[in-house]
């Protein structure tokens, strides 16, 4: 009988010495994952003044592309010399891509760009036409 309670008992402590190596290993995983989270990069802020062009058949026109708000609310506008001051519609910004419509005499286009750093490049779509959009920013 003295026999199976010290069994017993060399049991349960490996039991707990295992638990105990267990619950540590797991804090110094999860201690070194959030570290690494802590270092996540600044989403990209797209925010800002833009001059931008587009070519047309008719030759470039440009104008000022302003987007305002923060990361899920994000604002935009283009100010044109044609149309006047359009306002995006549907704006989605995912990473550094950034997508919305416009109304232009009446129809929708879509407008898609890409951004690196103070730079963009894209196109506007209307219809089965796609017109080249480029720009800089001017100021934050």
């Amino acid at each position: 009988m003295r026999n199976v309670n010290g069994i017993k008992s060399t049991l349960a402590l490996l039991v707990m010495v295992l638990f105990v190596v267990g619950c540590a290993a797991s804090n110094t995983a999860s201690t070194g994952t959030t570290a690494k989270n802590s270092k996540k990069e600044k989403p990209y802020d797209p925010t800002g003044t833009w001059e931008y062009t587009v070519e047309t058949p008719d030759g470039a026109n440009g104008g000022k592309f302003i987007i305002a708000g923060n990361p899920g609310a994000y604002s935009a506008s283009l100010e044109t010399d044609q149309f006047g001051t359009l306002e995006l519609q549907n704006l989605d910004v995912q990473g550094t891509a950034m997508t919305g419509d416009i109304e232009v005499m009446g129809n929708t286009a879509s407008i898609e760009c890409d951004f690196d750093g103070d730079t963009m490049s894209g196109a506007i779509y209307f219809g089965e036409d796609s017109f080249p959009l480029e720009g800089k920013r001017v100021s934050k």
